[in-house]
């Protein structure tokens, strides 16, 4: 249920959210946890969240996948 409510939340902040947004955003901590906890069980992290990712890495924020 988590990784399918990160999934719809994700693609709500990549159509809603600014540069500023990305950068600043403590959900964006969360979201890194749980694609974190979905490499660490081998499923597939969706490309929206790895899209959410991206952006915020682009706007100046550390974030990373393993």
């Amino acid at each position: 249920m988590v990784f399918e409510l990160t999934t719809a939340l994700s693609g709500a902040l990549v159509v809603n959210y600014e540069q500023v947004d990305f950068r600043d955003s403590p959900i964006i901590d969360r979201i890194a946890q749980v694609a974190a906890m979905m490499e660490a069980h081998d499923w597939e992290v969706p490309p929206i969240i790895r899209e959410v990712l991206r952006k915020a890495a682009e706007a100046g924020r550390p974030v990373g996948l393993g």
